[in-house]
């Protein structure tokens, strides 16, 4: 799904502070007034936090920033600087914000919480939580267990606030529910992933100018193809997004997953759905999202990695069609799964205290989780009951004056968000209880140190982006194509990121044992 770009957000009104003061300045104690009001004002700490938005975004925040300052300022004595960006736009922004010395203090890694600690471009919390962090630390625990806080913890420092939601996102088909009944077809005869082909051939029959599915992420750690293929097979990625240097199982060996039969298998099932038409021909190269297919009356399904099961009612909202998801594959939880939506502080944050202050709220005050994620109520949205909202008449996300609500998942608590009408409560507690539930790598907490590694990393990568989007939408014969990308893997320095994992792996299991 794609957004606007970010703007540049607008800073808290002063005009309350303003009325007060000339107040004060029409009776004999104007100085001593001004005096305590200047002391109470210098006593706020102001901090920029920056939200990545998967809805559109609107030209001006500002009554949503004051809002949220509102109830800040009121309870830690913080102001918040709120800026908001979309997907494609959000690393860039951080990035550039850190190395240029702007003023950037609470950020999310969105995948690279080891990136930004090898860079030393984030603050230790150790200190700082016990402090300031204690209704959080309670929460991600009742909700998580006392290890969550193992996948943000490097060289003994904790450097991030994992986003406490659930975390366990089994691997759906999301379909239009209207095409598939029209299509003589009922979800009952999706049960795994092998029974999809017989679907997209009914749907593709019925609707022969709708594509029966995709375009499917092409990112080595997503909640596509490659999400699919890592909880069917027990996959740990060891915490790095090239795709090389993985542990399939409990075996303890690193191994180059692109040359794994897992990985040449599932690339073997999409070219057969390619070569039966179940995907669009321009597939590996689209900038066209399948929420936005299905939006446009295109597309019929396309793969997601979603907690809980009544995700369909959030998403038809956004695509204005009725949809529905089927799990047809489970989780697994390697330390990725929690880290990769990671809120952390920068290490040249001036107001390191106030920024705690304001995650602590963040994952435990519902109006302000809730200020963030739908706006202002009234106009943004309408309060239904005490968990449920709903959009004003006549609108939808796209034509309200403010919404985050994609964003849902990576803000806060999600046991303190609303949830859409017609959203079952239960599904809250379910993805919660699953968080706990869902079986966890062996390898659960080892967080891989790429410092010795990053030339052989970046290498990769760009064999990875040259190599993978092709692969993974079925569009190039694998027989061909596959042996081409595993040299060239090897000749970017494949072995010696696998060699590094390996020695750190061993260590790590050497230091659990004793």
């Amino acid at each position: 799904m794609k957004s606007k770009k970010g703007i540049s957000p607008l800073l808290l009104s002063t005009v309350l502070i303003g009325s007060l003061l000339s107040a004060c300045s029409s009776n004999s104690g104007t100085s001593t007034a001004d005096s305590k009001n200047a002391a109470a004002d210098a006593k706020v700490a102001e901090i920029v936090f920056a939200l990545p938005s998967f809805n559109r975004i609107p030209d001006d925040l500002s009554k949503v920033t004051n809002a949220i300052n509102e109830i800040t300022t009121k309870k830690i004595g913080v102001k918040v600087d709120f800026r908001l960006y979309g997907p494609s736009d959000y690393a860039q922004k951080v990035n550039l914000a850190l190395q240029s010395g702007e003023k950037m203090d609470i950020f999310t890694t969105l995948g690279q919480f080891s990136n930004y600690v090898s860079k030393n471009q984030l603050a230790p919390l150790d200190d700082l939580l016990p402090k300031y962090g204690k209704e959080m630390n309670a929460i991600l625990e009742k909700d998580f267990g006392p290890d969550i806080l193992k996948t943000t913890t490097m060289d003994g420092h904790i450097y991030g606030i994992p986003v406490n939601k659930g975390m366990a996102v089994p691997t759906n088909i999301i379909y239009n529910t209207d095409m598939l009944k029209e299509a003589g077809v009922t979800a009952d005869r999706i049960q795994s992933v092998n029974d999809l082909p017989a679907v997209f051939a009914d749907v593709k029959t019925k609707f022969p100018d709708v594509v029966p599915f995709g375009p499917i992420s092409v990112n080595p750690t997503d909640t596509g193809l490659i999400n699919l293929l890592k909880g069917s097979n027990k996959v740990d990625y060891l915490t790095d997004t090239t795709g090389v240097g993985v542990v399939i199982g409990d075996s303890g060996k690193v191994v180059n997953y692109y040359e794994s039969d897992v990985f040449k298998n599932g690339i073997k099932m999409m070219r057969d759905w390619f070569n039966a038409g179940y995907l669009q021909k321009d597939t590996a190269t689209t900038t066209i999202t399948g929420m936005e297919m299905i939006s446009s009356g295109r597309g019929f399904s396309y793969l997601g990695g979603y907690s809980g099961k009544e995700v369909g009612t959030m998403l038809s909202a956004q695509a204005g069609k009725e949809l529905q998801t089927k799990r047809i594959a489970p989780f697994y939880f390697d330390t990725s799964a929690v880290n990769a939506v990671t809120w952390m502080v920068s290490s040249t944050s001036k107001e390191q205290e106030a920024a705690v202050k304001f995650l602590n709220l963040l994952y435990s005050d519902a109006d302000l989780i809730n200020t963030i994620l739908f706006g202002i109520e009234g106009e943004d949205y309408l309060k239904v009951d005490e968990h449920h909202v709903k959009l004003p008449e006549g609108k939808d996300a796209n034509t309200v004056p403010y919404t985050a609500m994609l964003s849902s998942g990576i803000v806060g608590s999600e046991s303190l968000q609303y949830q859409l009408e017609g959203t079952n409560w239960s599904d809250v507690e379910l993805k919660l209880k699953e968080n706990k539930d869902t079986e966890r790598s062996p390898y659960f907490g080892f967080i891989f140190d790429q410092s010795e590694v990053k030339t052989q990393i970046s290498a990769v990568n760009n064999v990875v982006n040259q190599f993978l989007p092709a692969l993974v939408s079925g569009s190039v014969d694998p027989d061909t194509i596959i042996p081409k990308f595993i040299s060239a893997l090897k000749d970017a320095g494949a072995q010696a990121i696998i060699d590094s994992k390996q020695k750190q792996l061993d260590q790590w299991i050497a230091a659990k044992n004793q």
